[in-house]
């Protein structure tokens, strides 16, 4: 059961971080002054905090002290993981190392899938880019 909640968090935090990337800081999708900011517009009738975030881009949690078996909360670790690649190697150049090492995965864990993704950046635009990933993933020790 765990591994499967483990699966959904990752699901929660894909979705996350690629609604996220509709907010650059150049506020021509999602115009947001805080652009780890996700749903804004959306979430204003039920969050009391001003922004009014539906999901943060920006958590500090740390993996695996911060799970707490509730997907959305975990998939903030992943979301967090691909908003530093994403910042890290630009939007076009994380997005599709993100998308393609997602291909087939057969969804076993958070680890698999970031050891995945280090692969492919590696395949796809070389040692810098791998050791970039791998920053993101160990930095919220899922690596």
């Amino acid at each position: 059961m765990r591994n499967a909640l483990l699966v959904l968090a990752l699901a929660a935090g894909i979705v996350a971080a690629t609604a996220g990337a509709a907010n650059p800081p150049s506020g021509i999708v999602a115009p947001t002054p805080d652009p780890a900011c996700v749903a804004d517009w959306d979430s204003v009738s039920y969050t009391s905090r001003v922004p009014h975030c539906l999901r943060r881009l920006d958590t500090n949690l740390h993996y695996p002290e911060d799970l707490s078996g509730e997907v959305h909360h975990d998939g903030q670790l992943w979301s967090r993981s691909l908003w530093d690649i994403r910042t890290a190697l630009g939007n076009v150049t994380a997005d599709t190392i993100i998308l393609q090492a997602q291909f087939d995965f057969p969804g076993t864990s958070m680890a698999d899938l970031a050891r995945r993704t280090v692969d492919t950046a590696q395949q796809l635009y070389g040692a810098k880019a791998a050791k970039a990933v791998t920053a993101a993933f160990q930095a919220r020790g899922i690596l």
